[in-house]
């Protein structure tokens, strides 16, 4: 009987790691409202999981996280793009109040790396393709148009 505690510890120790990859899969899920998701976990658990799904206004998305269930990138499978309104859970505040975000653009991919910078690309407005890079504390860093 002592090697019974011993024994369900090892289990537990085993699958904690898989409930918390799901756990914060089911929080991107419902923070983003994902709709018509399947998911991916990618070959090495800590490397983190990949999403298919739909978003509320419709656009197909492939979203990445992190190993520990943070966002990487989400990226639009079509053409059109989906709305910053979209995403602006994942955009930080500071970010979303520069003059030179584009609000009224249409983003195809929205990147958050590991260098605290937020990195856009989409179709602005007018029509024309952007990539933007801002800091966390909404510095714009660079923003460049084709």
């Amino acid at each position: 009987m002592r090697h019974l505690p011993l024994a369900l510890l090892a289990t537990l120790a085993l699958v904690q790691p898989a409930f918390a990859q799901d756990a914060a899969t089911d929080s991107a899920i419902r923070t983003l409202g994902l709709s018509d998701t399947s998911i991916h976990p990618k070959r090495e658990r800590h490397h983190g999981t990949t999403i298919d799904g739909r978003l509320p206004g419709g656009t197909r998305v492939e979203v990445e996280l992190e190993g520990d269930g943070s966002v990487e990138e989400i990226e639009a499978r079509d053409r059109q793009g989906f709305s910053p309104s979209a995403v602006e859970s994942l955009i930080p505040a500071a970010v979303r109040g520069n003059a030179s975000y584009p609000a009224d653009a249409m983003f195809h991919k929205v990147e958050l790396d590991d260098r605290d910078h937020i990195e856009i690309e989409g179709r602005s407005a007018d029509g024309r393709l952007f990539e933007a890079e801002f800091a966390r504390d909404g510095r714009l860093i660079e923003m460049d148009y084709d």
